[in-house]
């Protein structure tokens, strides 16, 4: 099972149930957290997601009873060898993620890129992209921006605009601090709150993938 029908499969309400407020994209970002900062506290946590304390517990609950986390004793909560195969499936394809101070680049005030090794073939014009972003932030407050990097050179869609000329201080940034290879994509989501903003990533990340 692909890691992004197995987070659609733990987002997914009971049969009769009122629709989770947590969805796919924000347990990616747990499981993400978990395993890179493990053992990780519940707070810890609930302050690094923007869906509240309440979703953030049922998040966690679902996680546990799926056998992806268990308590690490007082000091938080960390992945089980279940856990930490999914956590290896998902960092395989989205190995790399970080604020970065791009303004000219985005919308919005907080931008998060996601790296997403050999997937620019998926992106047409973006356009999907930045439409996820909106649905899963609200209209007004996220939106998100797609880059391809072929051959040393990083474009933006549609049209593949070699963004160098007109915005070389950011196309350093970017690519100094997530290293593109050849046929890689970058998303940069960016929103007025800096969870959001690596929330609407993530959803993002997650349109450049189909559910197998």
């Amino acid at each position: 099972m692909s890691w992004k029908k197995e987070l659609i499969r733990l987002a997914e309400p009971a049969d009769g149930r009122v629709p989770h407020a947590f969805k796919a994209h924000h347990a990616a970002v747990a499981v993400i957290m978990i395993g890179r900062q493990q053992p990780l506290g519940r707070y810890e946590l609930c302050d690094n997601l923007s869906i509240g304390e309440g979703s953030a517990r049922t998040l966690l609950k679902r996680l546990t009873v799926a056998e992806y986390t268990t308590a690490d004793g007082k000091q938080g909560q960390k992945l089980t060898r279940k856990g930490l195969a999914l956590f290896d499936q998902i960092t395989r394809d989205i190995p790399l993620g970080l604020f970065l101070d791009v303004p000219r680049l985005v919308m919005y005030d907080y931008a998060y890129a996601n790296i997403v090794k050999d997937r620019a073939q998926n992106v047409s014009d973006g356009i999907r992209q930045r439409d996820e972003a909106i649905i899963q932030g609200g209209y007004g407050k996220a939106g998100a921006t797609t880059l391809k990097y072929r051959e040393g050179v990083l474009t933006m869609p549609p049209g593949n605009f070699d963004i160098l000329s007109e915005y070389g201080d950011e196309v350093a940034l970017v690519i100094d601090s997530v290293k593109p290879e050849d046929g890689d994509a970058i998303v940069i989501g960016s929103a007025v709150d800096s969870n959001l903003a690596r929330e609407v990533s993530m959803a993002a990340v997650i349109t450049l993938f189909e559910v197998e």
